[in-house]
């Protein structure tokens, strides 16, 4: 075969795969425009709060969540989710958010740091 009967077929491919590219970022474009337009807009934090958890094993572990001002305990394995059990009794639902209140007045790291810099340069 000719070098010059082999540039058209190369014109052809490098021009439907240009067309079919620019096609593709087009409608990912559009259809990113689309989604933010559309819905009601959600904070995820808002909803569904993990409160604690604790690792028993490499791919099992138990979680205290909060979804919707329900607190719940959840099983998670690798192979499955559970709910172990929702928490109703007033007097648990005070001491976890007394514990709550608990750390979240803790200071921060870089508060600590702060206050050592400030100590060690008196």
């Amino acid at each position: 075969m000719n070098s010059l009967e082999l540039f058209p077929s190369l014109l052809k491919i490098v021009s439907a795969l240009a067309v079919t590219l620019g096609a593709m970022i087009v409608i990912a474009y559009l259809f990113k425009k689309i989604m933010k337009k559309g819905g009601v807009k959600i904070n995820d934090s808002e909803l569904i709060n993990i409160l604690f958890v604790k690792y028993l094993g490499a791919k099992n572990s138990i979680m205290l969540i909060n979804v919707l001002e329900h607190i719940m305990v959840i099983g998670i394995s690798s192979s499955k989710i559970s709910l172990l059990t929702e928490i109703v009794d007033a007097k648990s639902l005070e001491q976890l958010k007394d514990i709550q209140g608990q750390e979240g007045k803790s200071a921060l790291f870089s508060d600590y740091l702060k206050g050592l810099l400030k100590g060690a340069g008196n």
